[in-house]
């Protein structure tokens, strides 16, 4: 037997005929079987008691709810508020095996994950539907150019370049003229987009300082101001999964397969 989610032989499954429900969309992203296998049916759980106990919740949840990575092995599910720990995650060594994050937790999206191997330095991130492969580095410098403009800012300035006249009085010109030089070519691009989803307001170490006379200083987790300066490549901010007749979504060479359930550690991330 095939999974039609994972493409993969498996002894067992549930028949994906009736399991699938009418409001399934994504039929474009199946492979040929007859069923889903049980590692695959793990991650579209509406009602999971060990995503419960892991959270610390009474109740059963659902899956879809939540961002998931896997790290050394170990399966880590946050929630939407746990955005300074998906920094974490993100920008440490070794990159998780395993990175799905939701933006609406409303869709089910782990099942699009490519998985990257284990001990990686960079890799690839499921971005609500869309993938991007992240490189820790050029994720650390935005995400630091952000958070200093957030100090002031709101997101949505920020992310449409539109910004109130006395909130840039009040950062301070100079300061607001190097930093949206900065942002604005990669503006809307999709690794610009995951970093203002991730930012946070709250004092962290990648939290930028903006001085007087909105001097910036600071770019804590870059280790170097400096870093504000460097290059941002376009062409690495953009979604760079593409389309392939032979894979569908996935991106060609690297393989692109569903992580089978993770062995769970004793110890929640």
């Amino acid at each position: 037997m095939r999974c039609r989610i994972c493409g993969e032989e498996c002894g067992d499954g549930t028949l994906f005929d009736e399991w699938v429900k009418p409001t399934f969309t994504d039929h474009d992203k199946l492979h040929d079987g007859d069923v889903i296998c049980d590692a695959c049916l793990f991650w579209f759980d509406e009602r999971s008691e060990e995503l419960a106990r892991r959270i610390g919740k009474d109740k059963p949840q659902r899956m879809r709810n939540y961002s998931h990575f896997v790290v050394n092995g170990e399966w880590i599910p946050l929630s939407k508020g746990d955005k300074r720990a998906m920094q974490v995650l993100l920008l440490a060594e070794p990159f998780p095996e395993l990175a799905a994050i939701a933006e609406s937790g409303q869709k089910h999206i782990v099942f699009r994950v490519t998985r990257n191997p284990s001990g990686s330095k960079a890799g690839w991130v499921q971005f609500e539907e869309r993938a991007l492969f992240v490189r820790p580095d050029e994720l650390r410098v935005l995400l630091g150019i952000i958070e200093t403009l957030y100090t002031t800012f709101s997101k949505s300035e920020i992310g449409t370049g539109q910004y109130r006249q006395y909130r840039i009085r009040k950062f301070g010109l100079a300061g607001w003229l190097a930093l949206e030089a900065r942002i604005k070519p990669v503006r809307g691009a999709l690794l610009f987009r995951l970093a203002l989803f991730l930012a946070q307001k709250e004092k962290g170490e990648l939290s930028g300082v903006t001085g007087a006379g909105g001097n910036v200083a600071g770019c804590g987790l870059a280790g170097d101001s400096a870093r504000l300066q460097k290059s941002l490549p376009p062409n690495d901010m953009a979604t760079v999964r593409r389309r392939s007749e032979e894979c569908g979504v996935h991106q060609p060479p690297g393989q692109v397969r569903q992580l089978a359930m993770p062995a769970f550690s004793s110890e929640c991330g």
